[in-house]
């Protein structure tokens, strides 16, 4: 029957266009995410960063003051 055939080609462009979109959205949400955790990622690695070169500030500043009791 072609109008049956007509309506279901109709029907199966609907479920692509559809699975098309869901798809695109999701791959957007992906890369933000990926972004996201990138700039995480980077400011917690800038963190340490600091706070490594405050605990060898205070390390060195200990060490002075060791120094100078003896």
């Amino acid at each position: 029957d072609p109008h049956r055939w007509l309506a279901e080609t109709k029907w199966l462009c609907e479920e692509v266009k559809e699975r098309e979109s869901k798809e695109k959205k999701l791959r957007c949400y992906l890369l933000q995410s990926r972004e996201q955790l990138k700039q995480f990622t980077q400011m917690k690695e800038a963190e340490h960063r600091s706070l490594f070169k405050q605990i060898e500030t205070q390390e060195k500043l200990l060490e002075e003051a060791h120094r100078e009791k003896r």
